[in-house]
C-alpha cells in the first residue's frame, strides 16, 4: 500500500512539473508593447468626422496589434441610438512602439 501511495505521489509530482514547464513556455510569448491610434467615425460623414483613441496593446507584432485593437473597438463604442443602430466604422491611424 505504501508503495502505491509513493508511486501516486511521484506521478503527481511529475505531472505538476510538466504542467509548470508548459506554463513557463506559454509565458514566453515575446509580446511587444505598442500604442495603437484608432479612429472611430461615422462612415456617412467620412473619416474626418471621427474621434481618435490611443490604446496601449501588447502584441507579438504590429499587424496583430492593429487587428486586435480594431476588433476590440466595438466594446467601447456606442452602436445603438435608442432602438436604432448608428453608423459607425473604425480605422487604424497610427501604430508606434511603446517604451
Amino acid at each position: 500500500m505504501r508503495a502505491l501511495v509513493i508511486g501516486a505521489a511521484l506521478t503527481a509530482l511529475a505531472l505538476l512539473a510538466a504542467a509548470s514547464s508548459q506554463a513557463a513556455d506559454t509565458m514566453k510569448t515575446g509580446l511587444k508593447p505598442f500604442n495603437v491610434t484608432i479612429r472611430v467615425f461615422d462612415p456617412t460623414k467620412g473619416v474626418e468626422s471621427g474621434r481618435d483613441y490611443v490604446l496601449p496593446v501588447d502584441s507579438p507584432d504590429e499587424e496583430h496589434a492593429i487587428a486586435s485593437t480594431t476588433a476590440n473597438a466595438a466594446s467601447f463604442t456606442t452602436t445603438m441610438g435608442g432602438a436604432r443602430p448608428l453608423p459607425v466604422a473604425f480605422t487604424c491611424i497610427k501604430i508606434e512602439p511603446r517604451p
